[in-house]
């Protein structure tokens, strides 16, 4: 099954009931938080409602494989170490929907850093459409994710 990366990239401050239920249910609390789900009709549905605050892609297994490696946290605040066999084989499992990250007791939620040279054009408030940051991304969140990394 195919993986979605979602990024929260603005402040829900001053925004909907809805907005703020969808990033609770997410558990996207911080600026700049990943967390990566399963491509689903429920799923992309919450997205697209709090669409204003939130960029969303598939994302490839490169990107994971670099993300694991660099992000990945135990419970008790301890970068989780692995292995270049290991990774590479997990992220297989990941993708194909063999495993999760619980199995490992990796945390869900990746801690990013704003990206290397800013986002697009048109700032955070305007619709990746529109050459903006928020929004649906498709392929195009890999290189997002490669300069937050």
């Amino acid at each position: 099954m195919e993986k979605i990366a979602v990024i929260k990239i603005r402040s829900n401050l001053k925004k909907t009931g809805a907005i703020q239920t969808v990033l609770k249910n997410l558990k996207l609390d911080k600026l700049y938080s990943c967390v990566l789900l399963d491509k689903s009709e429920s799923n992309l549905g919450m997205f697209k409602v709090a669409e204003s605050v939130l960029t969303y892609g598939e994302i490839d297994k490169e990107t994971l494989k670099k993300l694991l490696m660099r992000r990945s946290m135990l419970s008790n605040k301890k970068r989780y170490e692995w292995k270049e066999a290991e990774l590479t084989a997990f992220v297989e499992d990941l993708l194909a929907g063999k495993k999760s990250l619980s199995d490992i007791k990796v945390k869900k939620i990746f801690h990013l850093h704003p990206p290397i040279k800013g986002f697009e054009r048109n700032g955070k408030k305007a619709p990746y459409k529109l050459k903006g940051a928020s929004g649906y991304r498709g392929n195009d969140i890999n290189g997002l994710l490669q300069r937050m990394i």
